[in-house]
């Protein structure tokens, strides 16, 4: 058992073997484990050799300092980190401004990119990289652009702007001249993203827009053939940016011309919930996950609060299927730099300063012991296998086996005092207190014996079956129905999830209602932005509450008299971030009488809510969590059936249906299409039956419970 307790000033420290119990463990705060249900494999921790990371390291520290720091960071006797993002050119820490690997004079182009070098690399980058290498030889690289050179886009310049049409093709070959050059210099890469961050656009530091429809291009023309083409067995992780829009990477994964090309996503940790990564997996189970970054920072709070946070996103980012977990800068200065333009507050996993005396040396931060409590004992190739957590203010954990059957527990105090909970593994368990705010790894060896309990672990496992004999798998739990949309019929909720690219159609076409009539109101306005703006028809516009959004805010709509309708659609995608925290949908006759809701949902930049067909004259829209951002409607439609609807043919070939149970009674139904083409399928709603459009790969998932 090894333990950090930063009120002790205990970091990383082996302490007292702790004993096993046989039996069942008596009652109280318990974790089990079950490392008879196994998820995905782990590629591994660590963060970014940043040009300012890898210029600290390799140019301000003697080599006996470097040396040091780069063992305590990749050797086993270290933490052993084993999977490192590489900004492809500059980013926003870089030590002597914005730079690419084609980087031409004012005006002039380079399609063919015959001045393409790798050659600012060579100077310490790559050096450190090749050191991490030796120190880890199961360390894995990818790398990401923040800036394709400016002459490819529309800005010229590596700050703003999207990507020129006819730059698609010498993005893909600067892509695949960039991977051959840095497998000759010793540092294969296993992975790119397009673009870092795309959805966001800086105005100080290299970046592009790229939506992801051009993502969707770039990949299925051009990237994803260049790379078959020369034979680079680099795998495309998709989208790489924040778990507020699920939609993205799985636009990838609906169009089956760019679904092969595309590994799985890459998510990061600034807007959204971490859980966004469990909802996309459900909703294409055989795309994997993979967390590639988070940076810690100022903004956090104390020490305290940050080791926390790094904590916390390292065993929640696993738990919700990543694969691997990076942080941000591997190395900073005691000014949070050298920055280029973005981030002043941000940290590192260790920081790299001078003393008095101008002399350079190192210290470890919180980030480095949080990675520490698994990058030192889960190793590449590890699984994650099935565990209860205690939650949110109480022990949090995530539990690996690793691939010569050792296993290991990562648990977490999130309290505040002192907490006593068992372990319990098969027919053993033990017991352990952990101060507020500590750490601890247990690891042990041997088979787990005995049965374990399926509601002790509070999940379900849906195993499917792919054509080539592989299997996708699904994995549900209560916590999960708060981020698919759910509909009230009679006095049960029926949920669905509807990934990108699928669809359900109720009998008759939708169209919308006058807004000649309508009357609007809310809890909370921004002085200039009032309610009616929500309705004016200008999608520039909107309503906003002009303050941090909160549970129990509502927008509410008087449609001037009783009208038949079965939508309302709440478009929030002019403001990227304001979304309702998940959302309940009730509608009156008097606009006093609300009774309970209709409906209940995830929030998300265009809310679709499908009702069954119901009459009423009033709807309020009320928010469901908290969050910084104002909640914004740009615009607001409410739709009424019109005639019979049409339904693209489809077929359910390939279909495969499994029904599971959880724990609290919620009955769950399964859909998966194994097939090569869309699937077609009906779902009744009491006396309504909607069609369902199911891509290929996709999985549907549909829950009844009382209520």
């Amino acid at each position: 058992m090894f333990l950090t307790d930063l009120g002790t000033k205990t970091y990383l420290s082996r302490q007292s073997t702790v004993s096993w119990h046989g039996g069942q463990a008596p009652q109280g705060p318990t974790i089990t484990v079950d490392s008879q249900r196994r998820y995905q494999e782990i590629t591994g921790f660590g963060a970014s050799f940043t040009d300012s990371s890898a210029w600290l390291v390799g140019t301000r520290l003697d080599s006996a300092q470097r040396d040091a720091v780069m063992r305590d960071l990749f050797s086993r006797q270290g933490i052993g980190l084993s999977f490192l993002r590489q900004p492809m050119g500059s980013s926003d820490f870089a030590v002597n401004g914005n730079y690419s690997y084609d980087d031409m004079p004012a005006g002039q182009t380079d399609p063919t990119l015959a001045h393409f070098s790798i050659d600012h690399d060579r100077a310490y980058i790559i050096p450190v990289l090749k050191q991490a290498r030796q120190l880890n030889p199961e360390l894995t690289v990818m790398a990401s652009p923040w800036s394709p050179p400016g002459w490819m886009k529309t800005s010229d310049s590596m700050i703003g702007g999207t990507l020129k049409p006819d730059a698609y093709q010498p993005l893909a070959d600067y892509f695949t001249k960039f991977l051959e050059g840095y497998a000759e210099a010793g540092v294969p890469v296993r992975y790119i993203t397009p673009q870092n961050e795309p959805l966001y656009v800086p105005s100080g530091y290299p970046g592009m827009s790229l939506s992801a429809e051009q993502q969707n291009n770039l990949i299925k023309n051009y990237l994803g053939p260049a790379l078959r083409d020369r034979e680079l067995q680099t795998g495309i992780l998709g989208y790489d940016h924040n778990w507020d829009v699920v939609s993205y990477p799985e636009t990838m994964y609906a169009d089956p011309a760019a679904t092969g090309f595309v590994a799985g996503t890459a998510w990061h940790c600034y807007g959204g919930d971490v859980r966004a990564q469990a909802v996309s997996h459900n909703n294409y189970p055989n795309k994997p996950a993979w967390h590639t970054e988070c940076s810690g920072g100022t903004w956090e709070g104390d020490e305290q609060a940050a080791f926390a946070a790094a904590l916390g996103l390292v065993i929640n980012s696993t738990r919700d299927w990543a694969k691997g977990v990076i942080r941000w800068n591997i190395a900073l200065d005691q000014n949070n730099g050298p920055t280029n333009g973005g981030c002043p507050t941000c940290r590192g996993v260790v920081t790299v300063a001078q003393d008095a005396a101008g002399h350079w040396s190192y210290t470890k931060t919180v980030d480095y012991w949080a990675l520490g409590h698994a990058s030192k004992f889960v190793r590449p190739g590890a699984r994650r296998v099935a565990s209860n957590s205690l939650g949110a203010g109480d022990v949090q954990d995530v539990a690996f086996v690793n691939p010569d059957g050792s296993t290991a527990l990562v648990a977490f105090n999130s309290a505040n005092s002192q907490k006593t909970f068992r372990v319990q593994w098969g027919n053993k368990w033990f017991t352990y207190s952990l101060a507020g705010g500590a750490a601890a790894t247990f690891t042990w060896t041997g088979t787990q014996h005995g049965t374990v309990d399926p509601a002790a672990i509070g999940s379900v496992d849906i195993p499917l079956e792919n054509p080539n004999g592989t299997r996708a798998l699904i994995s549900y739990d209560a916590g999960m129905l708060a981020h698919q949309a759910q509909v009230r019929v009679g006095n049960q909720w029926l949920g669905y999830t509807l990934p990108a690219g699928a669809s359900l159609t109720p009998p008759t076409t939708a169209v919308p209602l006058p807004r000649g009539a309508w009357t609007v109101s809310a809890s909370a306005s921004n002085a200039t932005e009032p309610p009616d703006k929500a309705i004016d028809g200008d999608p520039a516009t909107r309503w906003s509450t002009g303050r941090g959004m909160r549970p129990g805010d509502w927008f509410q709509v008087d449609l001037g008299s009783e009208q038949t309708f079965n939508q309302v659609v709440l478009d929030t995608t002019g403001s990227s971030g304001d979304s309702p925290r998940g959302y309940e949908l009730f509608v009156s006759n008097d606009g006093t009488n609300w009774g309970q809701p209709i409906a209940t949902g995830p929030g998300s930049p265009v809310a679709k809510i499908l009702i069954p067909q119901v009459t009423g004259r009033y709807i309020r829209v009320v928010n469901q969590g908290d969050a910084g951002n104002w909640w914004s409607i740009h615009e607001l439609n409410v739709l009424g059936p019109a005639g019979p609807a049409s339904v693209a043919a489809g077929s359910d070939s390939g279909v495969q249906r499994k029904t599971a149970v959880l724990p609290d009674g919620t009955q769950l139904l399964v859909v998966y299409n194994s097939g090569r083409s869309v699937a077609t399928f009906d779902v009744p709603w009491g006396d309504t039956t909607y069609a369902y459009r199911l891509p290929a790969g996709a999985a549907a998932i549909f829950t009844t419970r009382q209520g």
